[in-house]
């Protein structure tokens, strides 16, 4: 009877152990991000950021591509950088493609460790996650973007280059995503099921989350101004949102100056300024989301 009893219980428990399995996948990864900050920001050039972005994905098992293009920059300079997409292996049953994004680049001051080696290295995490657990009726490829800080070259470069039926139906953009205990997303309609679900996500998980039409410019404009449903997310400490929508609209208090404002686009932007805890802390937020359109 004992001997009956233990092999139930033995059962049980690999049951359990696998229902954990199946719902929760891979879990988020202080380390690995930790590590993809690191080597991302020991790159002094998009070419050298880029090499470390691929060595990630290489060592992570995801197919990727190089985009190499050629554009006019500002004062009419030609100027040349490259994109990076990867793709993860398409849904069984997919019936629409997201596209989860960051760009790569940085600043000639700084290592850009917030601005943007953190979005970036969130990028990769997801990425990870989804591989670990794929979406059933939705394919995700992910995007990162040179030439950003020269007017979102990088970006416009890729639509305007994609193969027909290459662009995604839902662009979901990272930038500044190191260090907080709020999730700020920029949303052009909050009643969108996308928006709908991150509010719902971060409220189940009690997450700091802002939901804005105001956000500063990155690569999700892009996309938005090409008609593709679009979004943005930064991570930051809470009122730091209102704080910079406020500089944004002319009305900022410098006695309350926006503490990421202080270190983005300068020597301040260090990899001290990370706190990788805090965004793997975040991630399944969004994770949940983006699980929430797979139908």
């Amino acid at each position: 009877m004992l001997r009956r009893i233990s092999q139930l219980v033995a059962a049980s428990l690999l049951l359990v152990a696998a229902a954990s399995a199946q719902t929760t996948g891979r879990s988020v990864d202080s380390k690995a991000y930790s590590s993809d900050i690191s080597a991302i920001t020991s790159g002094g050039n998009s070419a050298e950021r880029g090499k470390a972005i691929q060595e990630s994905l290489k060592k992570s098992g995801i197919e990727f591509k190089t985009e190499d293009f050629t554009a006019e920059g500002r004062g009419g300079r030609e100027i040349k950088g490259t994109n990076i997409i990867a793709i993860l292996p398409p849904a069984q049953k997919s019936t629409r493609t997201i596209m989860i994004g960051a760009h790569l680049d940085r600043v000639g001051v700084g290592v850009g460790a917030i601005d943007n080696a953190s979005g970036t290295a969130a990028v990769l995490e997801l990425l990870r996650t989804f591989k670990a657990k794929p979406l059933a009726n939705v394919t995700v490829m992910a995007g990162f973007w040179d030439l950003e800080e020269v007017g979102l070259v990088g970006s416009r470069a890729f639509l305007a280059n994609v193969e027909k039926g290459g662009l995604p139906s839902l662009y979901i953009n990272f930038d500044v995503y190191g260090a907080g205990d709020t999730i700020w997303l920029w949303a052009p309609d909050e009643k969108r099921d996308f928006a709908k679900g991150f509010v719902k996500s971060a409220r189940d998980a009690k997450f700091g989350n802002v939901v804005s039409k105001e956000y500063p410019p990155s690569d999700h404009r892009t996309f938005a101004g090409a008609g593709i449903e679009s979004y943005s997310f930064s991570l930051g400490p809470a009122g730091e949102a209102k704080n910079i929508i406020n500089v944004l609209n002319g009305k900022g208090d410098p006695a309350n100056f926006p503490k990421v404002l202080q270190v983005i686009h300068t020597a301040n932007d260090t990899v001290e300024k990370i706190d990788a805890n805090a965004v793997v802390k975040s991630l399944p937020v969004i994770e949940a989301a983006i699980r929430s359109l797979d139908k």
